[in-house]
């Protein structure tokens, strides 16, 4: 992966790009909007893009860049207002992160939305359940399966990264996203009891790992 980052803080650009390198992903730092004149931006698969730049603003940036490109793009900003976080998406962002910010989450960040960018299926099946990314529905056997959209979300990342151990932040960041407001210690636990009962016999492939997340185990005897 290749992530053009426009950003002015040295600091933050120095650590975003070495963080990135250890994932064999190369980020190119410009530090202000004037120095992007001769860019090709199909020559990158994401943007990290600064809110307050010295030349200009991001959001008129990224206002800009919608007129012909739907590169995925993260804004990076100070300002955490509900204001200018719908300002962000409702201009194109795919997502929004306030500074300062945690770099496994900002890769864990990444990795979502780029992987919204790349699905190449409306479905994915596990044996003999479906999840259908169209409706936000899922089925067993056919029959369909009566879950919220922060079930069906819940279930969606524990089957696209099935036998790993997902930290619960990275759960909850995928999940909830900007509602965070809305989420305590318990928010979690309490979906994955009611999406094991949802799930009737699948329900046993949701393990938990104690001070970890939790995993879909993909290995278990029906």
């Amino acid at each position: 992966m290749k992530i053009l980052m426009i950003e002015d803080d040295n600091t933050i650009a120095f650590a975003v790009e070495t963080y990135l390198k250890k994932y064999d992903i190369e980020t190119i730092v410009y530090d202000k909007l004037s120095s992007l004149e001769n860019i090709n931006f199909s020559d990158f698969d994401l943007i990290l893009l600064d809110a307050n730049l010295p030349d200009g603003s991001g959001f008129d940036f990224l206002k800009w860049l919608r007129e012909f490109s739907d590169i995925p793009t993260i804004m990076l900003t100070v300002k955490n207002e509900d204001q200018y976080v719908v300002k962000g998406l409702s201009q194109g962002a795919d997502d929004y992160i306030t500074k300062p910010f945690s770099l496994p989450i900002l890769k864990a960040r990444i990795d979502n939305v780029f992987r919204r960018k790349v699905k190449k299926t409306d479905t994915l099946i596990f044996k003999d359940l479906t999840l259908d990314f169209t409706s936000k529905s899922a089925t067993i056997a056919g029959v369909n399966i009566d879950l919220n959209l922060k079930e069906f979300s819940v279930l969606e990342i524990l089957l696209e990264n099935q036998d790993i151990n997902l930290l619960r932040e990275r759960i909850l960041d995928y999940v909830w996203g900007y509602d965070l407001y809305e989420v305590n210690d318990n928010t979690l636990t309490v979906t994955i009891k009611r999406l094991r009962s949802k799930l009737g016999r699948y329900g046993k492939h949701i393990k938990t790992v104690r001070g970890i997340g939790y995993r879909w185990d993909n290995d278990l005897l029906e």
